[in-house]
């Protein structure tokens, strides 16, 4: 086996994915890239951007720049924390948690039409090591 090919494979669903999430998507001011972060910052009673950088591995920039696109579209509402202002909480609003169902039956369908022939296993297997490869690619940040 190229191994060489499995990056090669994934890069092309992931773009794949993001192309066919940008022709789906109808919502205002949403794209496919800060779809994503709409549906973490969901994840969550409150998120930094720090938080949304580590755990999306998106640079700083992109992530600031989407964040202030989605508070100026209602999606998100960001607070300065109490104690140390240097922290900034970002929430979901409920105009973001609609565009959150949204996004997901989308992103259901879509998986659906990709994975119609695999099994149950196979999906476990393949979840269990792509979540334990994005664990240990983390250490990649740290070597910066």
């Amino acid at each position: 086996m190229d191994i060489v090919k499995l990056g090669k494979f994934i890069g092309a669903l992931h773009r794949r994915f993001q192309t066919a999430m940008s022709r789906e998507l109808k919502l205002p001011d949403i794209n496919a890239s800060n779809a994503n972060f709409l549906l973490l910052i969901s994840e969550h009673d409150r998120i930094t951007a720090k938080q949304i950088t580590t755990e999306l591995a998106i640079n700083k920039g992109l992530v600031s720049r989407e964040m202030t696109r989605l508070e100026k579209a209602g999606y998100t509402t960001r607070t300065p924390d109490d104690v140390d202002h240097r922290t900034t909480w970002v929430s979901i609003t409920p105009r973001g948690l609609a565009a959150c169902e949204t996004i997901r039956q989308i992103k259901l369908s879509l998986w659906d039409e990709v994975l119609a022939e695999t099994s149950a296993a196979d999906l476990d297997t393949v979840y269990t090591l792509l979540s334990n490869w994005s664990e240990r690619s983390k250490a990649f940040d740290q070597s910066k």
